[in-house]
C-alpha cells in the first residue's frame, strides 16, 4: 500500500494550522531602532569598563611607582641622615682630638715656657757672674761693682724668698753682707741687706736671728741719719739730704714694726710645738692607764686562779 495514498500532489506539504505573523513596514522599524539602540548602549558599556580597568591599571601602576618613589628616597633620606650623623659624629671626634691636641700642645708649651721668678732667677745668676768677673779683675772702681754685686745678690735673695727657698735666701744674703765689710758702716745698702736678712731668717724659723738682724739693720739707719743731720750744714744742696732724712726716720718705724711680727711669729711657733707635746704625751699617758689597767686585772685573775686550784687541792686531800 502507498502510505501517501490520498495525498494530493504538488501541494505545499508544509500547511499548518497556525499562520506565520505579519510584520508592517512601521513595526519593522520600530524592532529595528530598539535592536540598534540596545547594541548602542551594551557598545557604550563595554567601551566604558574597558575604560574602567584601563584607568584602573594606570592608577595602579601609579601607586606602585609613587610607593617604590617613596620607598626609594625614605632609604635615600635614612642614607643621607646615616652619612650626615656619621659626617657630624667624624667632625666632633676631630674636633675633639684637635682640641685634645691643642690642650696638650698648650700645656707643652705652658711646661716648656720659664716662669717670670725662674727668668729673673736667670738674668740675676747672669749679672752676678759678670760683676763677680769685674771685683775679681780688679778693672775700674772696685767699691762701686762691689756694690753692683751685693744689689744682684739681695734680689738673688728675694726671688729666692718668693719660691719660699728661705735657706737659699739666708745664705745668699749673708755672703753679700760679707762683702760690703769694706764699705762705709753708714751705707744704705748696708741697711738694707741686715733687713733682708731678717725677714728670710725669720720666714726659715730663725726667730732670734732673725730679731738681731733687724735691730742691726735699725742701727745703721740711725748712724746715717745722725751722719747726714751733721753734714746739712756744710753741704751746698741740704733740701736732698733733708729728703733723704725723712726717708729715713720713715723706715724706722716698719722695721721695728716687722719686728713685732718676727716676735710673735716666735710665739705661735712655740705655742703650737707645745700643743703638739701635750698631745703626744696625753695619748701616751692614756697607753699607759690602759696597760696598768690590763696589768691589774691580768694579776687579778691569776689570783682567783691561785686560789681556786688551792681550794680544790684541800677538798681532795679531805
Amino acid at each position: 500500500g502507498n502510505a501517501l495514498e490520498g495525498v494530493p500532489e504538488g501541494e505545499d506539504t508544509n500547511s499548518s494550522t497556525i499562520e506565520d505573523p505579519v510584520m508592517t513596514e512601521e513595526e519593522k522599524t520600530d524592532v529595528e531602532e530598539e535592536v540598534g539602540d540596545a547594541l548602542e548602549e551594551n557598545f557604550q558599556t563595554l567601551m566604558q569598563k574597558e575604560e574602567n580597568e584601563a584607568i584602573g591599571k594606570m592608577e595602579s601602576k601609579e601607586e606602585t611607582s609613587m610607593d617604590a618613589e617613596a620607598t626609594g628616597s625614605k632609604d635615600v633620606d635614612m642614607e643621607g641622615d646615616d652619612e650626615e650623623a656619621d659626617g657630624s659624629q667624624g667632625e666632633e671626634m676631630d674636633t675633639a682630638i684637635e682640641g685634645k691636641e691643642s690642650d696638650e700642645k698648650k700645656e707643652g708649651d705652658e711646661d716648656e715656657e720659664p716662669s717670670n721668678l725662674q727668668l729673673a732667677w736667670e738674668m740675676l745668676e747672669l749679672a752676678k757672674v759678670v760683676y763677680t768677673k769685674q771685683v775679681e779683675s780688679g778693672e775700674g772702681t772696685k767699691a762701686y761693682f762691689e756694690e753692683k754685686l751685693c744689689s744682684t745678690i739681695l734680689s738673688l735673695g728675694e726671688v729666692s724668698i718668693e719660691n719660699e727657698n728661705y735657706s737659699q735666701a739666708v745664705e745668699d744674703i749673708q755672703s753679700c753682707i760679707k762683702k760690703l765689710e769694706s764699705l762705709p758702716k753708714d751705707s744704705r745698702i748696708i741697711a738694707e741687706a741686715k733687713y733682708q736678712l731678717g725677714v728670710a731668717q725669720g720666714f726659715n724659723s730663725q726667730y732670734d736671728e732673725a730679731v738681731e738682724s733687724l735691730t742691726s739693720a735699725i742701727e745703721v739707719i740711725k748712724l746715717r741719719t745722725k751722719n747726714i743731720k751733721e753734714s746739712v750744714k756744710s753741704s751746698k744742696s741740704p733740701s736732698l739730704q733733708k729728703m733723704e732724712i725723712t726717708e729715713l726716720e720713715a723706715l724706722v718705724p716698719e722695721i721695728e714694726e716687722k719686728i713685732i711680727d718676727t716676735k710673735d711669729m716666735k710665739k705661735e711657733a712655740e705655742a703650737k710645738t707645745k700643743q703638739e707635746a701635750e698631745g703626744l704625751s696625753s695619748t701616751s699617758g692614756s697607753k699607759n692607764v690602759t696597760s696598768i689597767a690590763v696589768k691589774r686585772k691580768v694579776e687579778e685573775e691569776d689570783g682567783i686562779n691561785k686560789k681556786t686550784m688551792e681550794a680544790d687541792k684541800t677538798a681532795a686531800a679531805s
